[in-house]
């Protein structure tokens, strides 16, 4: 044998067997590969309630709007689809007894001659936080403004004092970032 050989024969058996382990997974047979499970697995989004999936489709497609995911033309098509489905989704909501304070105010406009759906809609919209260069934001859990970054009115998250500035990037008590 060559006096080099030795080397070179260890070498390709070393690199055969990292080969061969890398493609044991790909040749066995799904029934023969060990099965892992998470044990402590969460699911990843929360769970909506069957009458609200298509206002929660409208946020999904705001929101995709305001982050450029979504044309102009795709989300005017988007959002009469799924404006529809709202619209019958509050009606049948205001239907059943009044659970929340939403469903409450959609009664007392109703018993005003006001349209139920438009005040449940205008009561929503109070309640979502509001960017003062941008307007409403379509995330009701929303810190910042998804469209110019600006922190949103309200408490500091650290602290709890009150923000109230516009554009504000830090608290004014403790000097915690605010905003991405």
């Amino acid at each position: 044998m060559p006096d080099g050989a030795l080397p070179l024969i260890i070498g390709t058996l070393l690199a055969l067997t990292a080969l061969s382990y890398v493609l044991l997974p790909l040749l066995l047979n799904a029934d023969d590969a060990p099965v892992v499970k998470h044990i402590d697995a969460a699911p990843s989004r929360e769970v909506v309630p069957e009458e609200q999936l298509a206002v929660v489709a409208l946020r999904e497609i705001e929101f995709d709007r305001e982050t450029g995911k979504l044309s102009d033309a795709d989300y005017a098509d988007l959002k009469a689809k799924y404006s529809e489905l709202a619209v019958s989704e509050l009606r049948s909501a205001n239907a059943r007894p009044a659970r929340s304070d939403t469903a409450q105010v959609a009664a007392t406009a109703a018993a005003s001659g006001e349209d139920p759906v438009e005040a449940a809609v205008r009561a929503v919209q109070a309640r979502r936080p509001s960017c003062r260069s941008c307007g409403p934001r379509p995330e009701s859990d929303a810190i910042w403004c998804s469209g110019c970054g600006s922190y949103l009115p309200g408490a500091c998250q650290s602290c709890g004092a009150d923000v109230t500035m516009p554009g504000a990037r830090f608290c004014n008590a403790c000097g915690v970032t605010l905003a991405a």
